[in-house]
């Protein structure tokens, strides 16, 4: 008895999943890789999805809850309003906005202990960045994303040496319509 109670307890300790190799939480409603290290857990009160109905704007936010990181992802629309957003890949390409489709951006924020830094994607030098959206109700949306941003400088121009990689963003979350 004494050896099958020790073999059970040998599987049950081998079939347990290890997080430590996962630095992706999974199933969260938002998550990401920035430069190669996990973006911090976020929290439910800030992370979230909105469509702003006046602008035609889906915004996806995701900030955890010492607010000193934050990816704000954006995708205008320039056709008819919410019910043109579609599952789909929405690339940070300006040739969509010349061609009057949509516009897809996004941001990087990090608390420097006075302020934010902030790096944006720059069209004009690097146009890495999409927006996948796999599914999308009138109250939900999923879908994953990635980008590369360059470091906003003080004057507004940006800094092509500085560029933050983001990579594995994924979100499952609840759209409020404002």
């Amino acid at each position: 008895m004494k050896i099958a109670v020790l073999a059970l307890m040998v599987i049950f300790a081998a079939c347990k999943k290890d997080e430590t190799n996962n630095p992706t939480p999974s199933g969260g409603p938002f998550v990401a890789k920035v430069d190669g290290t996990a973006f911090p857990t976020t929290d439910a009160k800030l992370t979230k999805a909105k469509y702003l109905s006046a602008t035609k704007t889906l915004q996806i936010i995701g900030q955890p809850s010492d607010q000193k990181e934050g990816i704000i992802l954006t995708l205008l629309n320039f056709d008819s309003g919410f019910t043109s957003w579609k599952p789909g890949t929405y690339s940070f390409d300006p040739t969509n906005i010349t061609a009057g489709k949509y516009l897809a951006s996004a941001e990087y924020n990090k608390w420097n202990g006075s302020g934010y830094d902030q790096w944006f994607n720059n069209w004009d030098n690097d146009k890495t960045g999409q927006i996948i959206i796999e599914s999308i109700t009138d109250t939900h949306v999923k879908g994953t994303f990635l980008f590369n941003a360059e470091k906003k400088l003080p004057n507004g121009s940006s800094d092509p040496t500085n560029v933050k990689k983001i990579t594995e963003g994924a979100f499952d979350l609840d759209i409020t319509k404002l």
